[in-house]
This record gives C-alpha cells, sequence and structure tokens, in this order.
C-alpha cells in the first residue's frame, strides 16, 4: 500500500499568509522537462517527472481523479537534485490493492505541485491518460455518444454491444434522466475475450461466491468503468453494468440505496434477460428462502441465494414499475440522492414503507409472508460454475434448474397424495 507523507507546518508565515502559487504559463523558476505517467496494470502506475530549478525544492505532490469522483487522490514524489539543478522524481501507486484501485478503462486526470524551500509553489497543467489493460499492447476502441468500447479483435462485437447500451440508456431516461448530462463523463467499456483474461481486473467478492460463481461483468460507477466478458451473453451483461452506472450517478452514489433496489434496476434494463432468476425464485418461495426486503441490503454469502437474489430484485421492480410507472420510480431514486433513507424515500414517492412494498408484491405473486428459519443452514454443492455480475445462464445451468425444479414439483406431489389419504 502506498505510504502517504503527512507534513505539517506550524508557523507563522504559513498561519497568516498565502503562499504565491506560480502556475505552468508564468514562466516562473522551474523548467519542466518531462512529465508523464505510466500504467503497469495490475500492479500500479508510475509519475514521473524531470525539471530545472535554481530554487530547493521541499517537495513534490501528485494529484489525480479518477472517472466521476469528486475528490482528489494524492501522494508524494521521491526526488533526488543533482549538481546542474536538474531535478528527477518518481511515485508509485499501488493500483492492485483494495483502496487503491483502479480498474481497466478509467480516465485518470492529474497534475503536480512543487513546494519550494521559500514558501513558493508551482502548480503544474492538467494531464491526462487512460488506465488500459497493459498485459496486451492490442487494444482498440469504438465510441459513440454517451460511450466508449475498448476491445481486442473483435470490432464487430464492440459496435454491437455499444449500440445496445446507448439504446438501453435511451430507454432508460425516464428513469435515469441525467445519464446523458455534460457533467459526467463517458462511460468506457473494457471488453474481455476470455475469464482468463480478465479475472486479473476484476474485484472478488467473498471467497464462497468466487468459487462457485463466474462473474461475467462489474461496473465501477465512480470510475464511469463497466468491464464485460465477451460471450454470447454479453448484451445482457453489459447494459446490466451499464444501469449500475447510471443508478450510481442518479443517486449520487448514495449509501442509502438497498442492494434489492440496484440489482432490480439493472435487471429491468437488461436487453437479454435469463430465466434462471425466475426459477430460483419459484425454488425460494416454495422453500421458505425468500427473504423480506429490509433484509435485502447487500448479496447474502451463499452463492445459490445470490442467484435468489437477483430473481427477487428484478421481479419487486417489476411489480413497481408495471403497477406505478416510470415517474414514481425517478423520483424515489432523486430522493435517494437527496439524503433521504430508504423509507422516508419510499413514503414521500409512493406513501409507503418497505415492509408494506414487501407485502404487496409477495401478495402479488402469491408468496406468503416470510418465517425465520431457525437451526437450518444450507448446503451447496460445488457443480459447475453460474455465471455471476449479469449472472448468464449456460445450458448446463438450465438443464441443472430444470432437473432442480422437477425433484421439488416431486416431493409436494408426494406430500400432497399422503395428506389425501
Amino acid at each position: 500500500m502506498l505510504k502517504i507523507k503527512f507534513i505539517l507546518f506550524f508557523s507563522i508565515l504559513f498561519l497568516f499568509s498565502n503562499p504565491v502559487i506560480l502556475n505552468a504559463d508564468t514562466g516562473s523558476d522551474i523548467e519542466i522537462q518531462t512529465i508523464s505517467a505510466e500504467v503497469d496494470f495490475p500492479n500500479k502506475i508510475t509519475f514521473l517527472l524531470d525539471a530545472i530549478t535554481e530554487k530547493k525544492i521541499q517537495d513534490i505532490k501528485v494529484n489525480f481523479k479518477t472517472g466521476d469522483r469528486k475528490s482528489l487522490q494524492y501522494g508524494y514524489m521521491d526526488f533526488e537534485t543533482f549538481e546542474d539543478n536538474k531535478v528527477s522524481g518518481h511515485m508509485d501507486f499501488r493500483i492492485s490493492n483494495q483502496g487503491g484501485y483502479i480498474p481497466p478503462g478509467s480516465h485518470v486526470v492529474w497534475h503536480i505541485v512543487v513546494y519550494f524551500d521559500d514558501g513558493t509553489q508551482y502548480l503544474s497543467d492538467d494531464y491526462d491518460f487512460i488506465v488500459l489493460d497493459t498485459r496486451f499492447d492490442d487494444w482498440e476502441f469504438v465510441e459513440g455518444d454517451f460511450m466508449r468500447v475498448y476491445y481486442r479483435f473483435s470490432k464487430s462485437r464492440a459496435e454491437k454491444l455499444l449500440d445496445e447500451c446507448e439504446e438501453m440508456m435511451l430507454d432508460m431516461a425516464p428513469i435515469i434522466d441525467r445519464s446523458s448530462s455534460s457533467r459526467y463523463q463517458k462511460i468506457n467499456m473494457t471488453l474481455y475475450n476470455n475469464y482468463s483474461e480478465m479475472l486479473e481486473a476484476i474485484q472478488l467478492k467473498s471467497k464462497t461466491s468466487s468459487r462457485e460463481l463466474v462473474t461475467a461483468g462489474q461496473a465501477f460507477d465512480e470510475s464511469s468503468v463497466v468491464i464485460v466478458l465477451a460471450g454470447k451473453n454479453d448484451i445482457g451483461t453489459a447494459t446490466h453494468e451499464i444501469m449500475h452506472i447510471l443508478i450510481g450517478r442518479k443517486t449520487e452514489g448514495s449509501i442509502n440505496l438497498p442492494l434489492w433496489l440496484n440489482e432490480g434496476l439493472a435487471e429491468y434494463a437488461n436487453r437479454d434477460k435469463t430465466v434462471s432468476y425466475d426459477l430460483y425464485l419459484e425454488w425460494a418461495m416454495g422453500t421458505n428462502q425468500l427473504k423480506p426486503l429490509s433484509q435485502l441490503r447487500t448479496f447474502p454469502g451463499d452463492p445459490k441465494l445470490t442467484l435468489v437474489a437477483y430473481g427477487q430484485s428484478r421481479s419487486v421492480i417489476n411489480y413497481m414499475i408495471e403497477n406505478f410507472g416510470q415517474g414514481k420510480m425517478n423520483l424515489l431514486l432523486t430522493n435517494i440522492s437527496k439524503g433521504k433513507t430508504l423509507d422516508e424515500a419510499l413514503e414521500n414517492s409512493y406513501g409507503f414503507d418497505t415492509q408494506q412494498l414487501d407485502s404487496q408484491w409477495r401478495k402479488s405473486i402469491g408468496a406468503g409472508p416470510y418465517k425465520p428459519r431457525q437451526n437450518e443452514t444450507i448446503t451447496v454443492q460445488k457443480t459447475n460454475p453460474i455465471i455471476d455480475g449479469s449472472c448468464r445462464s449456460s445450458n448446463l445451468l438450465v438443464l441443472s434448474l430444470g432437473m432442480l425444479f422437477l425433484v421439488y414439483i416431486s416431493s409436494v406431489s408426494i406430500f400432497t397424495l399422503f395428506d389425501r389419504r
């Protein structure tokens, strides 16, 4: 992890006077020879500086911002001065750890601030670059009005995804009315050809989920970046993940946004919906695994219940939009963006709270009230991987789900027969 050096100046001069800031165009006391950034994905970004100055330098600070982040990240260069007044500095920022992770496709804007011993400062121009996965050197891109897709080899596939995602963004405008706002950068998508290539670029969830589920896509709303696994299900994955970016923008990244609302809306925008979620939802209804919405704020640790969560979330959002319209959903997200709690936002938008919504939705699908299960654990057998992200299903998954559903129906029939006897 990057070690950040904090310097505090306790002096009367600092407290009662402002430093003199010398901008890049003032022709001041420092001559920049080279300034650059080098990406070594997925390890680090190195910021480099070569300059000439006769003044003594106290520190060289690097400020940078990724995507639509509101706050700057920063660090300090290690630097060395030479007899001919040359200065050489560099700073490594680790991007592989949880706290400093920067996904491929991120647009980074940065500048340096040079602090001199006499209290003056030099502020450079802004520079920018795109963080590409440097394990591969043949990235190309296609671009539309709202987004850009980085790809390797398959231009036609990238163009298809671009068209589908931009159409989805227009379709979702009544719900996400700021998706094309000029205050936001274009969304960048990085398209990987296979899972082994993508694995080092994603952030895995729980250890159990990472063993049982294969992540097909991830969204990073603050960076305005989406990572997608190419294949027959990538349209569904891409539109699902792009919707996450739009939701994050609409709600201003609010911590009051629950999982069921976030994932449900992403599935509502999904242009290639899978039936596997519906099967898992039916299974959960029949086995009392359908959690109350108040408990569905984060993903369960159990992979099977994760798929139930997707199906439940999609069903709830469909119920809300079909019965109350897209305008109400827009208002709900607006209320959340203003800092209201979920129940406050629901009451203001719909006139009911989470518990009442849960009750109404359960009644609409024929599900009874939730009954807490006591002293019971769920065992999940490790079989063929299941697609996570937008959870696109394979033929093997559909077959196994069908067998599971038949076993469930058979068991119900047997118990019914015993009851009749």
